[in-house]
């Protein structure tokens, strides 16, 4: 059951700038997301529940 294959090896069919790319991309929507939602949830606490 071992696995002889190298994680850190692409294929010659994966562009590997291209996946780190869109890698970099998600992260950056994720964090900025978060934040948004984090000061909806803060307006809200504030000016809704007051």
């Amino acid at each position: 059951m071992s696995d002889d294959t190298n994680s850190q090896e692409w294929g010659e069919e994966m562009n590997r700038p291209e996946h780190e790319s869109t890698y970099e991309s998600f992260l950056t929507y994720s964090k900025w997301g978060s934040i948004g939602v984090a000061l909806i949830l803060a307006f809200l606490i504030v000016f809704v529940y007051d």
